[in-house]
């Protein structure tokens, strides 16, 4: 042997066959590794093509659903639009109950006499400008008083007039805001639910006014706050 060499007298001898033999084995298995690694790719594209077909399902659904309710949608939102545009309109009014109604025939003695009455009980609250109109609502009925409308021009005067009316406390004339059909709906709702849930045994609550809308509390214990 050689000093070079690494191959011994004993050795078989390196033929063609052998080395096309190593060579088919070793492509054989570069196969087997490059088909592996094509088939775990293709899976990975089939998977993530799979997501997006549904990703893309989900948005078409979502999409027809809103197709479908988008007259509806507009329709609530030009709801919104009418109900802050006619609480911003009544903002300026406040309302007076239990005022006697004139006896009188003809509509200017009528109005006369009612604009007399609100400027006698407005006296004594303080110092407020002529109301632009007052309008008694609903249809006269026998032993009613209809709900009297003060119109006035300015929120301020409005407010100073409802808070006015609570620190006096005056129990035979009511001062309340001109509220929409919504608002009287949902503090009926609020109020119903308060009436439910204390005949239902609940003694822990109660029911206060924040900015004239009703809400449902649990009664203030000392050392912690209230909570709905």
């Amino acid at each position: 042997m050689c000093n070079n060499c690494t191959r011994t007298s004993n050795d078989p001898p390196v033929t063609a066959a052998i080395i096309e033999g190593i060579v088919a084995k070793q492509l054989e298995l570069l196969k087997n590794q490059l088909q592996q690694s094509m088939d775990d790719h293709f899976k990975r594209l089939n998977d993530r093509i799979s997501t997006v077909e549904n990703n893309v399902k989900v948005i078409q659904e979502e999409w027809d659903d809103f197709k479908k309710s988008s007259a509806s949608f507009d329709l609530k939102l030009n709801d919104v639009v009418s109900e802050i545009e006619e609480r911003k309109q009544r903002s300026c009014n406040v309302m007076l109950f239990n005022i006697p109604e004139s006896s009188a025939t003809d509509i200017a003695h009528k109005v006369a006499e009612d604009l007399s009455q609100v400027l006698n009980i407005l006296s004594p609250l303080g110092t407020y400008p002529q109301p632009n109109k007052i309008i008694r609502l609903g249809v006269k009925k026998p032993d009613t008083n209809r709900p009297l409308k003060i119109i006035y021009d300015s929120e301020i005067t409005a407010n100073n007039i409802l808070k006015s009316n609570k620190l006096n406390n005056n129990r035979d004339h009511h001062f309340k805001p001109d509220l929409t059909l919504m608002q009287r709906q949902y503090n009926n709702r609020i109020r119903k639910e308060f009436n439910n849930r204390v005949a239902n045994g609940e003694t822990d609550i109660t029911l206060k006014y924040k900015n004239n809308t009703p809400c449902i509390e649990k009664k203030k214990v000392r050392g912690t706050t209230s909570k709905k």
